[in-house]
């Protein structure tokens, strides 16, 4: 079989796995929420009723445009559907495998590197589930590792590369740190053969996107919030704070002159535990164990690759050393940089902009084992990805709080009960129910339009005749030609029972098989 109809094969593989059982996983409210934009967007404006607008919110922080304008060419196609939600990102992470496989070309001149490199991008489980969802990883990752392959090729694009970058800083606010240094290593420590202009030329243009990116995000209102609380919180997070405080009280109890304190204890004392959680990031456990503790991104009990699969990764390490290409070996950590900056929390969504990188440092091991051998390993990677694949009830089960499938019929029967009636949903039921309704019901957009320019973690509570109930709101009995529906939580059933003759009449189990939902008939209306 020729190399391409190798290369075919493999492609026909990643496109199998993406649309074996094709409605997995469930959307987390994120997800929800990135595709009903993206059907808005389809017709013109965003879920708040904004024209094309380059920044959108979700419940925590900004969303950059990329993503959202991605997800709404699916819905051009396709209405309002689960493969318009999908089938775009099927498509970017396919691309990514034919990527993957241009990239092991400047590489290597060995065909079985060609394949191998193709072949566990392909079968990463984690790339699989980010080539699934509408999600802002799987994007920045292709456009990545397109930046690295025309910034390798023998003849500069410099139109495609300044294209590139526009989409990379358009998707991700991570890709403003990585740009200038992935570039600036590239041109200068990398590949080292081209001339000093073309060298200097490309850092300053990578260099002065990324400026002009933090210089326009910091114009917008809530932008140095957003970037304080979301990407730097090494410098802003409270518990960095109350630890330098303490340390510093401890001083001055101990006779410290106060000034010695500041100078001794401050947020650059930190730089080092920001590195060691950067450095965490990239530990073995990760990329061979369990990618996420939630496994929210990646099957219960596996990483980003099969486990077999460290085997390979430890000889091509070794071998990469031993050639002397271990500049190579340096991009995952170039790459994870970001992750330092937001310690204490797991950066998985920065691991996943890697794995391109250490699918090549796995297959230069896998040429270094003997046929046998290999054999064995792919059979292995094959067996453990096919067991995930089918036995996915561990999976649902464990994201229960995450990916909650079993939202669907509790929110589509709320909205079928909005036609005739009020209809109040506790908001602690799951996380940012609101995305979930609006895509998983035939809902109006304009129920929820708002004139807000720069929503920044702004969370939509009334949906036309459908409420979101929160823990401060009080609840009284209904008046006289009220009609009200409650889907209630434990939380508000508790406070609902205070009012007289008032009971659940029916229940909603989740994943787990858990009461969820209680639903209350009658008699229940909010101040």
């Amino acid at each position: 079989m020729t190399l391409h109809k190798q290369i075919f094969a493999v492609v026909l593989l990643a496109l199998f796995l993406r649309v074996l059982n094709f409605s997995f996983p469930a959307f987390t409210g994120e997800e929800a929420s990135i595709a009903f934009r993206g059907h808005t967007l389809s017709m013109g404006v965003d879920e708040l009723g904004r024209s094309f607008p380059y920044l959108f919110n979700s419940q925590y922080d900004y969303r950059l445009p990329l993503t959202s304008y991605v997800s709404a060419l699916g819905a051009i196609f396709f209405g309002k559907s689960e493969l318009a939600a999908r089938i775009p990102f099927i498509i970017i992470g396919l691309v990514l495998v034919l990527l993957t496989y241009k990239v092991s070309t400047q590489l290597s001149a060995k065909k079985s590197f060609h394949i191998f490199s193709t072949f566990i991008v392909a079968t990463s489980p984690v790339l699989i589930f980010a080539s699934k969802v509408p999600n802002e990883s799987i994007i920045a990752t292709t456009l990545l590792l397109l930046l690295f392959y025309l910034l390798n090729k023998d003849r500069l694009n410099l139109v495609l590369i300044f294209l590139t970058i526009i989409f990379l800083i358009s998707t991700s606010k991570f890709a403003w740190f990585i740009l200038a240094p992935f570039v600036i290593y590239t041109v200068f420590i990398y590949r080292n053969t081209l001339n000093l202009r073309d060298k200097l030329k490309l850092s300053l243009i990578s260099l002065t996107f990324a400026i002009l990116a933090f210089a326009f995000f910091l114009q917008i209102p809530q932008g140095t919030r957003s970037l304080s609380e979301n990407n730097l919180s090494l410098f802003s997070d409270i518990t960095i704070t109350n630890g330098i405080n303490r340390i510093r009280g401890q001083g001055r109890e101990s006779g410290w002159p106060p000034i010695l304190g500041k100078m001794l204890v401050n947020k650059s004392h930190f730089f080092a535990a920001g590195s060691l959680h950067w450095l965490s990031n990239m530990q073995p456990a990760v990329f061979f164990s369990q990618f996420d503790e939630n496994a929210n991104l990646s099957f219960a009990g596996m990483g980003a690759f099969p486990k077999i699969t460290i085997i390979p990764a430890i000889i091509g390490i070794l071998f990469l050393i031993r050639i002397k290409s271990s500049k190579f070996l340096l991009y995952p950590f170039l790459i994870a940089l970001p992750s330092a900056l937001v310690y204490p929390q797991f950066s998985p969504e920065i691991v996943i902009l890697t794995l391109p990188f250490v699918a090549y440092i796995i297959a230069f091991g896998f040429l270094r084992i003997n046929r046998i051998f290999r054999g064995l390993i792919l059979t292995l990677m094959m067996l453990e990805l096919f067991i995930n694949f089918l036995f996915l009830f561990p999976q649902v089960k464990l994201t229960n709080d995450f990916r909650p499938e079993w939202i669907k019929p509790i929110v589509r029967e709320a909205f079928n009960l909005s036609d005739t009636a009020q209809v109040f949903i506790s908001d602690d039921i799951t996380w940012d129910i609101t995305s979930f309704i609006e895509w998983y019901t035939p809902f109006n957009p304009e129920d929820a339009f708002l004139d807000i320019p720069y929503p920044y973690k702004f969370r939509q509570t009334n949906l036309g005749k459908i409420k979101l109930v929160g823990a401060s709101d009080s609840f009284r009995s209904c008046g006289l030609g009220e009609n009200s529906k409650f889907f209630s939580s434990k939380r508000d059933l508790d406070r609902a029972k205070d009012l007289n003759s008032i009971q659940a009449t029916s229940t909603y189990l989740n994943s787990r098989k858990e009461v969820a939902v209680y639903f209350i008939e009658k008699g229940v209306c909010i101040n």
